[in-house]
C-alpha cells in the first residue's frame, strides 16, 4: 500500500511540475528557461525569494591517525594537455558539457594509462594548431609519456566523453569516443606488429558511423558505457544522447542582466533518444535500441552508470541508469529477454523529492550504507540539490539527501563529474565531485557565489549515508577554481590509494596524487571473466571482514563522460585480511576465494580457484 501511494504521488509529481534547473539565459522576448530562478521549496532547500544559504567547507576533526592530502602532480607527471575553449559569445552549448577521460591499462603492463578527450570549435575562426585527444602511457615511478601518435589516436572533433572495454574478449581495452557534430569512433586495441599496441579506427566496419540523429541533424553524444545486457559473455554499447541541435537555425539567447548574448538553456532544445548496440560477436555491432524499449523515452542524457540495480541474487541481470538534464532520469530496468522497462518514476528516482525535475548530470552507484544495495548518486546544477537515491531493495529508491550533510556546502555549486572511492580505507565510499559553470559571463554580476570557475569537493562517508566536507583539508587543489567537467579515478602507482584526474573546460588536465594516511588496510581485485565478458561487467563482490560484509559492483559507465580503474580497491577497515570473497559473475557462476591477506592486489579468473597476487609494479 506504501509502495502505491508512493508511486501515485511520484507520478504526479514528475508529469504535473516542470522542473528547477536554474539557467541564467532565455531567450526573447519573454520565453521562461526550464525553471524559475529560485528552486521549489522542498525540505533541505532554500526557499522560495529566500537568499540562498550557503555552508562554507570548514575543518573536519578526522580520528586519530587519518589525514586526507591530495597533492596536485600534473606537471611533474608528465602529463601536459589543454582542453579546447572554442567558446564565442554566442556561448554554444556543445562547448559546455565536454569533456571527460578515462583510465585504461591498454598494453597490459599492469600500469593504468590515461586517456584525455579533446574539444574543438565548429564554427569559424579555427585554430592554427590542431588540438586532438591524447593517450598518456604510465611509465611507472609517477611519470606518464605521450604516445597519441604513434598510436593512432590523432583524431580530431569536438569530443564529448569515453568508454572503455575489451570488446572481443582478446585481452586489451578498446576505447569508444563520443562528439558532437561528426560519427562517434570505436577504436579497437590491436597487434601493431613490432610486440606492441595500437588502436585501429573500425567505426564504419562495426557498424556505428550512422549514428540515427545523422538523419536530420548532427549527433550529440555526450557519456557512454559498455556493459553485457544479455549475458552473452560480449560486451554492448549504451551510448547517451544530449539535445537536438540544428545550426542553421541555433537559437539567440539573452542575459536580462546583462542584455547580452549567453548561453541557451536546454529547454530551447529538442530531447532525443539513447541508443544501445549489441555485440555481435565479430568486429561489428547492430542498433537494438527500438526492440530493446530504449527508443520508447526521449530525455537530454548526460549520465549512464550500470550495474545490477536490482541485487537480486537470482535475476543476476544489469540494469541502466541515465542522469538526464531537465527530464525525468532513466532507470531502465533489465527483464532479461533482450527487453528493458523504463521504470524510474514507479522506482523514485526520476527527480527530486519536490518533484521537479532537475539538470541532473553526473551519477555513480554502489552502496553507500551498511545495507549492501547498490545506492544512486546524481549530480545537478547550481542551486539545486544534488541526489542521493538510497535504495530500499527491489527497485525501491528514496532521496535521501535531507540529513545527508552533501546538500548545503554544494548549493551554490555547478556540479558534473562525481566518483564513489574510500579514501580512508575504512570500508566507506566517500564521494569526490567536479564542479564549474556553463556561463563564462557569470563572473560579470559579480557574485562570489556564482562564479564560473569553482571548487572541486571531496565528501567523506560515515558508512550510515552521513558526509563531511573534508575539501579545505584534502590539499591545495581543492581550494582553486577551475571550470571542472570530466573526472576520473584510479590507483595510478598502485600504492593502494585512489589517485584522481580531471578534464576541466579550456583549462589544462590535472593529475591528484592521493598521499592520505590512514591507520587502515586495503585489497584491490582485477576481475578477469571467461564465461563472462572478460571486463566481468556487472560482477558483484561481497568482502566479508570479521563481522561485516563490504559490497561493491563492478559498473559500466558513471561520473561524467569518464571511465575509472577498472579495477575495485576495497577499504577493508581495520581488518588485516579479507575473510572470505564472494563474487557473483555475470554468467551466474559464484565463486568463493579467500582468506586473502591485506594491502595487496589479486588478479581473480572466473572459475579458477587460484588467486594471482599482483606485485606494485603491476604484474
Amino acid at each position: 500500500m506504501i509502495r502505491t501511494l508512493a508511486f501515485g504521488f511520484a507520478a504526479v509529481l514528475a508529469l504535473g511540475i516542470v522542473g528547477g534547473a536554474v539557467w541564467y539565459f532565455t531567450p526573447p522576448p519573454a520565453t521562461t528557461a526550464t525553471g524559475s530562478s529560485e528552486p521549489f521549496n522542498i525540505t533541505g532547500a532554500t526557499p522560495a525569494g529566500a537568499t540562498p544559504r550557503t555552508s562554507p567547507s570548514q575543518e573536519v576533526k578526522l580520528p586519530a591517525g587519518i589525514d586526507i592530502r591530495f597533492r596536485e602532480v600534473t606537471r611533474e607527471a608528465g602529463v601536459d594537455f589543454r582542453h579546447f575553449d572554442g567558446r564565442t559569445d554566442k556561448e554554444y552549448i556543445m562547448d559546455q558539457t565536454g569533456s571527460g577521460l578515462a583510465w585504461l591499462d591498454y598494453d597490459q603492463d599492469g600500469l593504468m594509462d590515461l586517456f584525455l578527450v579533446q574539444g574543438y570549435t565548429f564554427v569559424p575562426p579555427y585554430p592554427a594548431a590542431t588540438p586532438t585527444c591524447k593517450l598518456y602511457k604510465n611509465l611507472g615511478g609517477g611519470k606518464f609519456r605521450d604516445v597519441t601518435r604513434a598510436l593512432g589516436l590523432e583524431h580530431v572533433g569536438c569530443g564529448q566523453g569515453v568508454a572503455v572495454g575489451d570488446i572481443d574478449n582478446s585481452g586489451y581495452p578498446s576505447l569508444f569516443v563520443t562528439y558532437f557534430g561528426k560519427p562517434n569512433v570505436l577504436y579497437r586495441n590491436v597487434a601493431d606488429g613490432k610486440g606492441g599496441r595500437k588502436f585501429e579506427d573500425i567505426t564504419a566496419r562495426a557498424g556505428l558511423a550512422n549514428h540515427p540523429d545523422w538523419r536530420q541533424r548532427p549527433n550529440y553524444s555526450t557519456s557512454a558505457a559498455f556493459l553485457d545486457y544479455n549475458n552473452d559473455g560480449r560486451l554492448d554499447l549504451f551510448v547517451c544522447s544530449y539535445v537536438t541541435i540544428d545550426m542553421a537555425h541555433y537559437p539567440d539567447c539573452f542575459s536580462k542582466q546583462r542584455d547580452k548574448r549567453g548561453p541557451c538553456p536546454p529547454s530551447q532544445f529538442k530531447p532525443t533518444h539513447c541508443l544501445l548496440y549489441r555485440n555481435n560477436g565479430d568486429g561489428t555491432f547492430t542498433d537494438v535500441s527500438e526492440e530493446a524499449g530504449i527508443r520508447k523515452v526521449e530525455g537530454k542524457a548526460l549520465g549512464v552508470v550500470a550495474l545490477n540495480l536490482d541485487d537480486d541474487n537470482e535475476r543476476n541481470l544489469t540494469d541502466i541508469f541515465v542522469a538526464n538534464d531537465t527530464e525525468n532520469n532513466f532507470l531502465f530496468r533489465n527483464l532479461g529477454t533482450g527487453r528493458f522497462e523504463e521504470i524510474a518514476v514507479i522506482s523514485g528516482c526520476a527527480v527530486n523529492p519536490g518533484g521537479n525535475r532537475q539538470a541532473y548530470m553526473g551519477v555513480d552507484a554502489d552502496p553507500l550504507t551498511d545495507s549492501g544495495r547498490p545506492d544512486i548518486f546524481s549530480t545537478t546544477f547550481q542551486h539545486e540539490l544534488s541526489s542521493f537515491f538510497r535504495n530500499d531493495g527491489h527497485f525501491h529508491f528514496v532521496d535521501a539527501m535531507q540529513g545527508s550533510g552533501l546538500g548545503p556546502p554544494s548549493w551554490n555549486r555547478l556540479k558534473f563529474g562525481t566518483c564513489f572511492l574510500d579514501v580512508d580505507h575504512d570500508g566507506n565510499l566517500d564521494i569526490v565531485i567536479a564542479n564549474g559553470h556553463v556561463s563564462r559571463n557569470v563572473d560579470d554580476d559579480g557574485d562570489p557565489e556564482n562564479t564560473f570557475r569553482q571548487q572541486a569537493q571531496l565528501f567523506l562517508n560515515d558508512g550510515k549515508g552521513r558526509f563531511q566536507d573534508v575539501s579545505r583539508q584534502a590539499g591545495a587543489y581543492f581550494l582553486e577554481k577551475h571550470v571542472g567537467r570530466g573526472l576520473a579515478i584510479c590507483d595510478y602507482d598502485n600504492d593502494g590509494h585512489m589517485d584522481i584526474a580531471f578534464n576541466n573546460s579550456g583549462e589544462p588536465a590535472v593529475l591528484l596524487h592521493n598521499e592520505s594516511k590512514t591507520p587502515y588496510h586495503w585489497i584491490r581485485l582485477e576481475l578477469r571473466g571467461t564465461k563472462s565478458n572478460r571486463d566481468a561487467v556487472g560482477a558483484k563482490v561481497t568482502v566479508q571482514v570479521a563481522n561485516r560484509k563490504i559490497v561493491r559492483h563492478r559498473k559500466g559507465g558513471g561520473s561524467y563522460c569518464s571511465a575509472n580503474d577498472p579495477r575495485l580497491l576495497i577499504g577493508l577497515g581495520a581488518a588485516g585480511r579479507a575473510d572470505r570473497i564472494e563474487i557473483r559473475w555475470p554468467s551466474g557462476l559464484k565463486q568463493q576465494l579467500g582468506p586473502l591477506q591485506a594491502d595487496q592486489g589479486y588478479r581473480i579468473t572466473e572459475g579458477v580457484d587460484k588467486v594471482e597476487a599482483v606485485s606494485p609494479a603491476g604484474r
